[in-house]
């Protein structure tokens, strides 16, 4: 392998041989785009260097820190591998490979970057991990700048990513690129899309005077542009205060003051903003995602010095809808169902083929196995719904949103936040495309009446009615032999499903749910009292949940007056997984345990339960909640009588005595659904188990990292079954999941609002967080408690290890690509940066809301 190679000789494979920067700037070569001429140094040069001195085994020796957040731990491993580098010899071999490869570019002066092996992929960009010397002079200092560039492979900022990313040390070489120096007036970064919104269709721009440093150091306030991504026009400008800059000095580079007539002048003028536009979208275009961007600007001419993808962006939900959809909204199926994990494959494809069974009931859509319907889209692991069109019809519109606060305040929120903000979701006259049988809709429509009128009797009637169904579902899973008949079960029998279930289920809900919404409203417009109705439903009655909760404690209530400990072998345990145990963490993926499989997480509790008296019985709790519940009820009414007279209270109890009778029951769908996803779950096993036994998979549980359609295949589905484990593996780790997101890429996590107070800055890393101040001035000797806001200056690499524990990050200085704003979003903690006088303002163990969205810091 060659020990140094020109960059334009490099491409998007070469990542084994040149580190990912030096691959992605072959890359842009190879795109015509304007990058300073240069070479790397390759990883067969750093092996040689690390053989010649026997260094690999001290290296993985030392690497192998138990904790990724273990500051000291982390510093004295660093510093131990660090003088190995300092201390090895040079092999000449590669002294004189580089010596040759400088003097061909004419000696000039130069940037040595690190270039890491795993640096600048799609999951992990290691954004400043490793280090850059600037204007390097000379074949002595341009080797001694190499060595220190291999050496910082080892600082505890990359010991600690790496750790937290799973990467082994023994995996990672470091190659080192050597770059003409651009004698730079002005640099910056700039992002393709917009990495804070997500919008893939705004460019952002963050530009310092002189070098680059000052901005990552986040030591300067930069000038911010967002632009349109197709036609560069500025859609907001904001001129920072950009009072000290990077500049080349003697054997280095230096931190000055800013001209005074600097300080407040944009480096940018409108046309330039457009130029660097224009030439981001070249560079996406050819790398086929998103990049993050280093640029610098010489004698009026721009260069693209480093390019990596925007590892913090959201996936778009796939499949993509045609340019001509116009823009589209999705909703999260994981937020309303509280699972922020990713689902498996297989879970994802059994939800699509319900949702298909859906589509074709409502209006006749045909989809062949395998696809799913247009509104069905898959994002990061997680669901999301099209839901573009109910936003959009005139009735729909104003009903969806009201309907998704059942489930999710903050989601309904950010629809109504949409439907203000957004013209292109204006009502417009439409049908929706829903083709329900006449006759099923009269049948639903008297269900629903006949439980209005006799609650208790069309409560036994109905859930009768859907055990059947439920029965049926499992005995034919029960039957399923083999991968084909368990493909045929959830591709057939999941799709035919739907409508009967919801046929006697939806009759189980509505109207509990309608009866407390509308006491609800006639109780606020009555006695102007919106918080009257809580009392009443304390202690609902024929709740699934609740019934199990109450079955736990008793069974726990046995193991104590016999004094034995929880055990999956005791009868009364038993007795609790035969009813319950089809239940468990993550019930609605098909791809998770059930109880049965694993019941330490029920015998852990019936252990907690143990520990309690009788005070703490759930069960007297739950009888006082109820007579509780019927006092305050007959208290409303009397108000009401009192304030709005007999009639009107009349209405009330009987809207309240439905409200007790019925809105327990809305566990009950999902908890009888979920049944159902346990007897598919038991089938795929069995055809797990055949494919493994076959040689097809490794494992039988690899078959729930398989798309159900697969089953149906005669291949080996090891490889597939392994990607998309891997895949699931890293979504694992993902910390922040939009509710809402649109087909442009924005994403939202919370309710946007401006709140009267709160301290404003730039918005660098999404997210909402809430928890106590840690205002620290000198990452030297600091301790950040779990979950604390980290409000800082500004941060540099050295403040790497406090982010391990920050619950979120206030800076008072940088922009969106300052060190601090990269590592935020990296780990995933909600960002403001450029907050003036925020180490003043706040004060540790002040609670406040960092809200990572709209750029503002909320005192609580």
């Amino acid at each position: 392998m060659s020990l140094v190679c020109r960059l334009e000789h490099l491409g998007k494979n070469d990542g084994g041989l040149a580190g990912g920067k030096a691959a992605n700037l072959g890359e842009l070569v190879h795109a015509g785009l304007p990058v300073p001429p240069g070479f790397v140094v390759t990883t067969a040069a750093y092996e040689q260097f690390v053989a010649a001195n026997g260094l690999q085994p001290l290296i993985e020796r030392l690497a192998a820190v138990p904790r990724p957040d273990d500051a000291p731990v982390l510093e004295a491993a660093s510093q131990s591998i660090g003088s190995l580098f300092v201390g090895g010899a040079m092999p000449d071999a590669i002294a004189a490979a580089i010596r040759e490869a400088y003097e061909h570019m004419g000696r000039p002066a130069v940037a040595v970057r690190s270039s890491a092996t795993a640096e600048d992929l799609p999951e992990a960009s290691f954004a400043g991990q490793m280090e850059s010397y600037l204007n390097i002079r000379g074949e002595e200092a341009l080797l001694a700048a190499v060595r220190r560039c291999w050496a910082s492979l080892w600082t505890p900022r990359a010991l600690s990513y790496r750790a937290r990313q799973g990467i082994a040390p023994s995996t990672v070489r470091l190659a080192v690129v050597v770059q003409e120096l651009v004698e730079a007036d002005a640099a910056g970064v700039l992002f393709t899309a917009n990495p804070v919104t997500g919008r893939r269709d705004q460019m952002v721009i963050d530009a310092v005077w002189g070098l680059g440093e000052a901005l990552v150091a986040g030591r300067a306030d930069p000038d911010h542009w967002v632009a349109d991504a197709r036609t560069g026009r500025v859609l907001e400008a904001r001129v920072g205060r950009k009072e000290l800059m990077t500049v080349r000095q003697e054997g280095g580079t230096a931190t000055v003051a800013v001209p005074a007539d600097l300080q407040q002048r944009p480096a940018l003028d409108e046309a330039q903003v457009a130029e660097l536009v224009a030439l981001g979208r070249r560079a996406a275009d050819h790398f086929g995602a998103p990049q993050d961007i280093e640029w610098a600007r010489a004698r009026g001419r721009l260069y693209l010095v480093q390019s990596r993808p925007i590892t913090s962006l959201f996936p778009l939900p796939q499949p993509e809808p045609p340019p001509e959809a116009g823009l589209r909204v999705y909703l999260c199926g994981n937020h309303l169902q509280g699972v922020l994990e990713p689902i498996t494959p297989a879970g994802l494809s059994l939800f699509r083929n319900l949702i298909n069974g859906m589509a074709t009931f409502l209006h006749g859509t045909k989809v062949r196995p395998g696809e799913a319907v247009p509104v069905f889209k898959v994002a990061a692991g997680r669901i999301f719904g099209d839901i573009t069109a109910l936003l959009r019809h005139p009735r729909a519109g104003r009903v969806f949103p009201r309907l998704v606060s059942i489930l999710d305040h903050h989601g309904a929120g950010i629809l109504n936040y949409l439907q203000q903000r957004e013209p292109r979701l204006a009502p417009e006259p439409r049908r929706l495309p829903v083709k329900l049988p006449a006759s099923f809709v009269l049948g639903l429509l008297g269900r629903i009446l006949y439980t209005f009128a006799a609650p208790s009797a069309a409560r036994q009637r109905l859930l009768a009615a859907v055990e059947r169904l439920v029965q049926q579902i499992e005995q034919k899973a029960d039957r399923a032999k083999g991968p084909a008949e368990s493909f045929r079960l959830v591709e057939g029998e999941l799709r035919r499903l739907w409508p009967q279930f919801m046929y006697h289920a939806l009759p189980l809900v509505f109207p509990g749910v309608a009866s407390r919404f509308l006491a609800e409203w006639l109780v606020e417009r009555w006695l102007n009292d919106p918080a009257a109705l809580r009392p009443v439903l304390r202690s609902l009655p024929h709740n699934p949940t609740m019934a199990m909760d109450l079955a736990l404690w008793r069974v726990s209530r046995v193991l104590k007056a016999e004094g034995a400990e929880p055990s999956a072998d005791h009868p009364a345990v038993r007795r609790f997984l035969a009813r319950y145990g089809h239940r468990g963490v993550r019930e609605i993926d098909v791809g998770m345990p059930r109880w049965r499989e694993d019941p330490g997480p029920i015998l852990n509790v019936l252990r907690t339960y143990l520990t309690h008296t009788a005070e703490s019985d759930p069960e007297r709790q739950f009888r006082e909640g109820e007579r509780a519940a019927k006092a305050a009820m007959a208290a409303l009414v009397d108000r009401v009588r009192g304030a709005r007279g007999r009639l009107r209270a009349a209405l009330l109890k009987f809207l309240l005595r439905r409200v007790r009778a019925l809105a327990g029951l809305r566990e009950y769908p999902k908890f009888l659904f979920v049944r159902v996803i346990a007897a598919l779950r038991r089938a795929m096993a069995r055809a797990g188990a055949e494919l493994a036994a076959a040689g097809r998979l490794d494992r039988a549980e690899d078959v729930f990292f398989l798309d159900v359609f697969d089953l149906q295949s005669s291949a080996d589905l090891r490889a597939v079954a392994a990607a998309n484990r891997e895949a699931y593996r890293r979504e694992l780790g993902r910390r922040l999941v939009p509710r809402v997101m649109t087909s442009e890429g924005e994403t939202f996590y919370t309710t946007p609002h401006l709140v009267p107070g709160a301290l404003t800055g730039t918005a660098a890393s999404a997210g909402v967080y809430e928890g106590r101040v840690r205002v620290v001035l000198d990452p030297a000797g600091a301790k950040l408690e779990p979950g604390e806001v980290l409000v800082a200056p500004g941060t540099d690499p050295a403040w790497t290890p406090l982010f391990l524990s920050a619950g979120a990050l206030v800076m008072e200085t940088g922009g969106i690509m300052s060190h601090g704003s990269v590592v935020a979003r990296e780990y995933g903690i909600p960002a403001v940066v450029g907050v003036p006088e925020a180490t003043r303002r706040l004060r540790t163990g002040q609670r406040v809301r960092v809200d990572g969205e709209s750029g503002q810091v909320i005192p609580l």
